[in-house]
């Protein structure tokens, strides 16, 4: 069965049309810009952009990049957006050729000192009326290594006359690594800084949401499984593990002729990405708790996403009559299932439902429940098999 309408869409490297919850960052970035944008700006603008793993750092820059420059092709500006990840040119030079490169000027390269070079790109740009906005992506990868692109970038204004035809934007998940730079360069860099909070899981669901229609044929993923992808991811905040675990689970859905992306499908594809739970973890749990997840991991087995705490109880209780065992007040199961929680086994998630009061629904993240369950009736008949000895 088909699942895919085009899979690239869910490619960290794809850039959407729209970023949800994104809308105030991009806001903030056209306003710096905005000079640039214009022609109208005396000095070279700088930002920087920072945030954890799956912010949509590079997206946003990505985003807004293109759009600045077809906003200033509208106002009769020859602006270029100029891309450059730092762990991929990893000097200043390999900087400063990538320029060249996407600039499209024909500037020998060879021969020159970086700040010579530096220099003819900038007289280029003069030469042509034009103005680029550079992105550095993951630049903390250039400043550990003492490269001098940065501080060529902070002297612009200070060795020529001409307009600002450069401005920058630095993008990195560290801060405080502008700290070992010089004084100097550092205070001309640290102007405008936009952090990038992590995303919750509602925010999450509506990324997932937004990605999956561009991605997926209609019809494909399940409600349960689209609300526990944004509730694993949302442990994170990370929009770039939900779209892998999204596109993950749509391939194992595929390879196994399924019509849709279920919940269990979800289970294997995040855990495929990061293993949470072994064997051993699982040895050497009381037993009640493996006798709980064994009645987790057979109730999940209908394709349901979550179990609530009294449905888990009574599933429990089965499991408990099935191996000759009493099972314990439910006091005892609910600090059981905290111990789980805690250990990151399980999950809990407490919900208002309005008059219902809150309600605490159980899911299982880290682990496919057909290996959960298969592994622990061998242990539990193992543990059974020495009882009997």
């Amino acid at each position: 069965m088909r699942i895919f309408r085009d899979e690239g869409r869910l490619s960290p490297d794809y850039i959407p049309e729209k970023l949800p919850h994104r809308d105030e960052e991009f806001k903030l970035l056209k306003s710096f810009f905005s000079g640039v944008v214009e022609g109208r700006a005396l000095v070279s603008t700088r930002v920087i952009i920072t945030g954890s793993v799956g912010t949509g750092k590079s997206a946003l820059v990505k985003l807004f990049g293109m759009n600045a420059v077809e906003a200033a092709k509208r106002s009769g500006i020859n602006l270029k957006f100029i891309y450059i990840n730092c762990r991929i040119s990893r000097n200043t030079l390999s900087i400063l050729t990538r320029m060249i490169e996407q600039l499209r000027a024909r500037l020998p390269t060879r021969g020159f000192s970086n700040e010579e070079l530096f220099h003819k790109i900038l007289s280029y740009l003069d030469a042509r009326d034009i103005y680029a906005i550079v992105a550095l992506d993951e630049v903390d990868a250039l400043i550990s290594r003492q490269e001098d692109a940065l501080y060529l970038f902070s002297r612009i204004g200070e060795e020529r006359a001409t307009l600002p035809r450069i401005s920058l934007i630095l993008v990195t998940r560290n801060p405080e690594i502008f700290d070992i730079l010089y004084e100097s360069t550092r205070s001309s860099l640290l102007g405008n800084v936009i952090h990038l909070r992590e995303y919750n899981s509602k925010e999450l669901y509506d990324i997932l949401k937004f990605r999956a229609e561009e991605a997926l044929l209609p019809g494909v993923l399940m409600e349960e499984s689209l609300r526990l992808i944004a509730d694993l991811a949302g442990e994170r905040g990370d929009a770039r593990y939900a779209l892998d675990i999204l596109w993950r689970a749509g391939k194992y859905a595929e390879a196994e002729g399924s019509p849709k992306i279920t919940p269990e499908h979800v289970r294997k594809a995040s855990a495929s990405v990061y293993p949470a739970i072994r064997r051993e973890h699982l040895e050497f749990l009381d037993q009640h708790e493996q006798l709980i997840l064994l009645a987790l991991s057979r109730g999940l087995q209908e394709g349901q996403a979550y179990l609530t705490a009294s449905e888990l109880n009574q599933h429990y209780k089965l499991v408990c009559e099935e191996y000759s065992t009493q099972p314990r007040a439910y006091t005892r199961f609910w600090e059981y299932l905290q111990r789980l929680d805690d250990l990151g086994i399980i999950r809990i998630n407490v919900k208002s439902e309005g008059m219902k009061g809150r309600r605490s629904y159980i899911s299982l993240p880290g682990i496919p429940v057909s290996i959960l369950q298969r592994e622990l009736e061998s242990i539990l008949e193992r543990g059974k098999r020495h009882r009997y000895r």
